[in-house]
């Protein structure tokens, strides 16, 4: 039987992957607890303001400190792999993982601010194992943090006219560090390029676990060097 073209590789457990997502909507509803309702009342009951701007730092610090800590975590990942490498015979796959190709691109899917998922497709070779203080996080998706910093770099730099509009022929759009939807959640952050996805961390019920563990080595050789720290690093949640 031959194997799907998208191989799971990686999964953080259903216990963990359901805490943590139970632990995203408890803390979004009492933001929503806080703000909206106990923070009206305190104003109207004409409390002092140091009371009213406690409360909503009640509901606001637990959502934040959580969305923070636990954007890099990883639920999924699904090695895509090319129609010779699906061969049943497993010691094929094993040559392709040793030797991947550096276009080979992984599927990795993370959770949002509500605990749905939300998928991102980067390749291998964007792929540099990190550290970070506050957060597991085992590795970073390179390419795309160099396309936020390039776009970022231009807007600072970009010359100004008296008619910014001219310059495209279209309107100038302002630069916004989220985005409304129509969809729930209205509020969508920029898509995470930290991951943390620890070999440790792998369920033992991933049959191909294996292929995650040569890949964190793989990354390592490609690095040329021990894991680098990143420090105070607040990329998308």
């Amino acid at each position: 039987m031959h194997l799907p073209e998208r191989l799971l590789i990686y999964h953080a457990g259903t216990g963990r992957t359901t805490f943590l997502a139970c632990l995203k909507v408890t803390t979004l509803f009492g933001l929503a607890f806080f703000t909206f309702l106990v923070a009206p009342a305190y104003l109207a009951a004409g409390k002092p303001l140091w009371q009213i701007v406690g409360v909503t730092i009640c509901g606001l610090v637990p959502f934040a400190v959580v969305s923070y800590t636990s954007s890099p975590f990883v639920v999924f990942i699904h090695l895509r792999l090319p129609a010779y490498a699906r061969h049943p015979d497993r010691e094929l796959l094993r040559r392709f993982v040793r030797n991947l190709p550096a276009n080979t691109q992984l599927d990795i899917t993370t959770m949002n601010l509500v605990g749905r998922p939300r998928l991102a497709t980067v390749a291998v070779s964007d792929l540099v194992p990190v550290k970070e203080k506050l957060r597991i996080v085992n590795f970073i998706d390179t390419q795309a943090s160099t396309k936020e910093a390039a776009a970022a770099n231009a807007k600072l730099t970009r010359p100004t006219t008296a008619n910014p509009a001219a310059d495209s022929g279209k309107p100038e759009k302002a630069f916004k560090f989220f985005t409304t939807s129509d969809k729930f959640p209205f509020i969508q952050l920029p898509q995470t390029t930290l991951f943390g996805a620890p070999s440790a961390g792998n369920s033992k019920g991933v049959q191909y676990s294996w292929a995650w563990d040569d890949l964190l080595a793989l990354m390592e050789r490609r690095a040329g060097q021990p894991q680098n720290k990143v420090e105070g690093k607040a990329e998308g949640q």
